[in-house]
């Protein structure tokens, strides 16, 4: 086995055998200050090690990791399956699994609201990972009031969201302790979603870009492509526009009641049928899910004169998809 001791210029260790139980390192001293190292480590595998009473650390714990003392030594432990990433002293492992959701500060994301707290909700983005949170003061208040949050405001939480809502939101904040995220929902773009349907695909289908929120099929669909793998599709809103913050407020709320209580009519039912499969043809071969490949794969099945239901049978959905898996 592998282990490493203190003493190098950058703090790593220097390779030696010795035998023990995770003592293998796998980071020394060559391996370059700035890499994406395609390392791939398990649960329990020792990443790098460092002296305990060394004046200075020789890597910081990134996420995926954890620090543990063992034989007068501070050992950096993987806690998944993933590859190991360097930046200078930082350390994390990328999580190697498709249905795991790694959330970054920014990110879009859809989930629905499971417990309502004192202070903020609860909001579930995937059913297998840890639950995010929504604080009261990451939401609008009614009629986009400026002001701080009061016991009255928390006592009234359930008019502005109530156990299964489904909301889009944006990450604000990743907990260093154990990666838990914090959500906010200040855009007037991130809302309760209503009168429209959701899809689920891996996560690591849905590649990150500069724009998850986009208008498909003609101007005539909304669609949120959410980075934790949840999208919604929708029938397209109003644009609206007022010359302040309250104006602004009152105008969306407006506009989302209206979509909220309006019928969709059937040609807009079958074309959100349709979308909603043509983005089930690309999970079925794991293809990546993006709106370019959901339009491609919707005029497809428009040019084959498929029905919506037609299109999940296998032999459609190969023929479907031909262009995204054969490039």
């Amino acid at each position: 086995m592998i282990s490493m001791d203190d003493g190098d210029a950058n703090g790593m260790a220097e390779a030696t055998t010795t035998a023990g139980p995770r003592s293998s390192s796998l980071l020394s001293s060559s391996t370059p200050s700035h890499s994406a190292s395609q390392y791939l480590v398990i649960p329990g595998q020792v990443i790098a090690t460092s002296s305990s009473d060394s004046s200075t650390t020789s890597f910081l714990r990134g996420h995926g990791t954890f620090v543990e003392q063992f034989d007068g030594q501070d050992r950096l432990v993987a806690t998944v399956c993933g590859t190991v990433h360097r930046v200078n002293k930082l350390i994390t492992v990328i999580p190697f699994c498709e249905t795991l959701y790694q959330g970054h500060v920014g990110d879009l994301v859809v989930g629905r609201v499971t417990s309502v707290g004192t202070s903020r909700w609860t909001v579930t983005l995937l059913p297998q990972q840890k639950d995010a949170s929504l604080p009261l003061s990451g939401v609008h208040l009614p009629g986009g009031a400026q002001r701080l949050r009061t016991a009255q405001d928390q006592r009234e939480m359930r008019f502005f969201l109530k156990e299964g809502d489904l909301i889009s939101a944006e990450v604000h904040k990743v907990q260093p302790s154990d990666g838990s995220l914090v959500l906010h929902t200040r855009s007037y773009r991130y809302t309760k979603l209503e009168n429209g349907t959701l899809i689920r695909v891996p996560p690591a289908l849905i590649p990150r870009q500069k724009n998850h929120y986009t208008t498909l099929i003609g101007n005539k669909l909304d669609v949120l492509w959410g980075t934790n793998g949840n999208i919604w599709i929708q029938r397209k809103m109003n644009d609206g526009g007022g010359e302040d913050a309250k104006d602004m407020a009152d105008l969306q709320e407006q506009l989302r009641q209206e979509h909220a209580t309006t019928p969709v009519d059937n040609d807009t039912r079958q074309s959100i049928a349709r979308l909603r499969n043509a983005i089930e043809c690309l999970r079925l071969v794991h293809a990546m899910a993006t709106p370019e490949n959901a339009e491609m794969v919707y005029a497809k099945s428009l040019e084959l004169n498929l029905r919506p239901f037609h299109m999940l049978l296998p032999e459609n959905t190969i023929r479907l998809t031909e262009f995204c898996r054969n490039p």
